[in-house]
């Protein structure tokens, strides 16, 4: 797979002046890419979890990446054939595995010492607040975060809630809804250039019963003294 990402760099670099390229898989967190360059020469550094990608999800890949170099291409990197390849089941079995073993935040459980997020995402399923989500995964952080309560990768369907919310001294529903959140986002799906918060999505957000009294307490505990 390797050698089909060098191929298909070096040879897209001829056609956009560049005679001297390098590219090889990197293992970062997130996804990204990144790259070096001096005048006809360019490294890229991308992302691992495009391995597995067919070629033509590399070359449309490819070419966003140059295009971005010249400055002639579309706005962003994220083709259609890239964005149907990242939601595909294949992407996520490949890559949930691996995202998990290099978030260092996540206790890689949703049962917590006082909540369980799966009975809480089964609470959102029975309440027809969600969707089903099978390939999600929850977890409650290491760290006790304040402000950043949840947060989730949509690419890897994976959800984090703080663990400042598995407390008895904070109602179930609190831990919910923010979960409740981070799910509204993974259906969504991806949205290149777009708005997350938008006007929609706050609409959305109001419909669990318990919005209101959820986010006085975040904003509590986000005010509370460390």
């Amino acid at each position: 797979m390797t050698a089909d990402l060098i191929y298909t760099f070096q040879s897209l670099g001829l056609a956009n002046g560049y005679d001297d390229v390098e590219a090889e898989f990197a293992p970062f967190k997130e996804f990204k890419s990144t790259w070096k360059r001096s005048g006809h020469s360019v490294r890229f550094q991308i992302s691992d979890y495009l391995r597995g990608a067919d070629r033509r999800v590399l070359e449309d890949f490819a070419n966003s990446l140059y295009g971005c170099l010249t400055g002639e291409g579309p706005r962003g990197i994220y083709s259609d054939s890239l964005i149907t390849w990242m939601g595909s089941k294949d992407f996520v079995n490949r890559n949930q595995p691996i995202y998990l073993k290099r978030s260092r935040n996540l206790t890689l459980d949703h049962h917590g010492q006082v909540y369980d997020l799966q009975d809480a995402y089964l609470s959102l399923r029975e309440q027809g607040l969600v969707r089903a989500c099978p390939d999600a995964v929850f977890n409650w952080t290491v760290r006790e975060n304040r402000r950043r309560v949840g947060y989730c990768s949509v690419l890897m369907k994976v959800v984090a809630v703080s663990s400042i919310l598995d407390s008895v001294d904070v109602p179930s529903y609190v831990s919910e809804y923010v979960l409740y959140h981070e799910l509204l986002h993974i259906e969504d799906g991806m949205r290149p250039n777009r708005r997350h918060h938008d006007k929609n999505f706050r609409n959305r957000e109001r419909l669990h019963p318990r919005w209101r009294e959820s986010e006085e307490w975040l904003r509590r505990l986000a005010s509370r003294p460390v």
